[in-house]
């Protein structure tokens, strides 16, 4: 009997103890299914890995570690990050859009990363992605995306309409769209020859934001103080975004989404789309699809933003969270010579991966006839500015841009008003 209560005894505290031992993480994040779940072959089997199966490993390695992926909409991302921090409830780590990280870092939303990740992020990831998890001059993450922007064109209809390569001057697309453009005989547009995206701020600013560093222009002085919209350089930008629309190449219609359909010659985009591309084109995919660097004004240039993980500071579990995320986002694979996340990133999200050695050892993926482009105009991105209110000043630039595209307002017209507005935004914080 005694012995008997002994072993009941015994049993409990290591039940105890083994609860005691247990973490559970929560890992939010905004991606699609296959992108979590990985791919799947007509077979049901799997044939490229998503965040699930990296996941499942660490666990099988960690069994005293328990993560919960936590799937959100994009556009419901951030305000449930600040929402559940606010209430308790938030998650342990995130991925986090560049820009939305001086308003959490503000918030005090943000864990501070221990020493050995911030000196891994320095020595082993581009610059441009470097930046974009900087904040106040402090690391906050790693990186885990970098995306920049270049001209995807369909070289099918290039070439219907006589031309053998893609416009390398902002000039010469603006010759090229109307000539590419098809109307019925009611007037209607058929084919556009080049088409922007009203309603999404992306689709809107960073093209432009492209186009103001072509002409040598900024969106800020230092510090964010001040907001340079109003500037000839920014002024000349957006004027030359607006000859396409008097001159018939594009109108506030035209949707980069229709691209995939066959029925727009060129858009300006980032290197995500790939794989939505491959799926509507199939088999026609690289004898349809082309892409070039953006056609400069005055000098290449484009805009570039990141992507990287962050530990709220409210977690229980910080230092098992950046230990999680070291292996996934840092360690190298020893067989492949490349993290987890980058295969992921590479293989399967179709994405650029910032780490060095990954841009470096994945050849298939990021030196094919749509990717490489993208990572050899790594050097002529700029990143997106990390300001405070970022979401909020992106779409009011927006707004106003957009107006200027309905011929509601000058370029110049609009352009005063978004630094009008912006500067009201800027003096409540800096």
């Amino acid at each position: 009997m005694i012995r008997r209560l002994f072993l009941i005894s015994l049993l409990a505290i290591v039940i105890g103890m083994l609860a005691w031992g247990s973490v559970k993480l929560v890992m939010a994040v905004h991606w699609s299914d296959y992108q979590v779940n990985g791919i799947y072959d007509k077979s049901g089997k799997l044939v490229s890995k998503g965040l699930k199966q990296y996941v499942e490993e660490y666990m099988r390695l960690n069994p005293d570690v328990k993560i919960e992926i936590q799937s959100i909409p994009f556009d419901e991302y951030l305000k449930k990050i600040l929402i559940t921090h606010m209430s308790g409830e938030s998650a342990d780590i995130y991925l986090l859009y560049s820009l939305w990280g001086v308003q959490l870092v503000d918030s005090g939303i943000l864990s501070v990363p221990p020493s050995y990740i911030v000196e891994d992020v320095k020595k082993n990831y581009v610059e441009t992605a470097i930046k974009g998890a900087t904040i106040n001059n402090v690391i906050w993450g790693i990186p885990i995306e970098v995306d920049d922007y270049a001209l995807v064109y369909n070289k099918k209809l290039l070439k219907e309409a006589g031309y053998s390569s893609p416009p390398k001057t902002w000039d010469e697309l603006v010759k090229m769209a109307p000539k590419l453009t098809k109307r019925d005989s009611k007037g209607v547009v058929k084919q556009y020859g080049f088409a922007f995206l009203a309603g999404w701020d992306s689709a809107v600013v960073h093209p432009y934001l492209s186009f103001l560093y072509s002409c040598g222009g900024r969106m800020f002085t230092p510090g964010y103080k001040k907001c340079l919209l109003n500037s000839p350089e920014a002024i000349k930008a957006l004027n030359e975004e607006l000859r396409l629309f008097k001159n018939g190449g594009t109108d506030p219609s035209a949707s980069v989404w229709n691209f995939a359909q066959g029925t727009v010659a060129m858009i300006i985009m980032a290197p995500w789309y790939e794989s939505s591309l491959k799926i509507a084109f199939g088999d026609k995919f690289a004898e349809t699809v082309g892409v070039a660097p953006i056609p400069y004004i005055d000098k290449p240039a484009n805009v570039s933003y990141t992507w990287f993980t962050g530990v709220d500071s409210t977690s229980k579990h910080k230092k098992q969270a950046w230990k999680f995320l070291y292996w996934l986002c840092s360690e190298i694979q020893p067989k492949t010579n490349t993290t987890r996340l980058g295969d992921l990133m590479a293989e399967t999200i179709g994405a650029i991966p910032p780490r060095i050695i990954d841009i470096k050892n994945h050849p298939k993926q990021l030196e094919d006839v749509y990717t490489k482009t993208f990572v050899e105009e790594l050097k002529h991105s700029i990143p997106e500015p990390n300001v405070i209110q970022g979401a909020e000043i992106k779409t009011t630039l927006m707004n106003e841009i957009v107006k200027a595209w309905h011929e509601e307002e000058t370029a110049k017209q609009a352009l005063e008003k978004a630094t009008e507005k912006i500067n009201e935004i800027l003096s409540e914080y800096y």
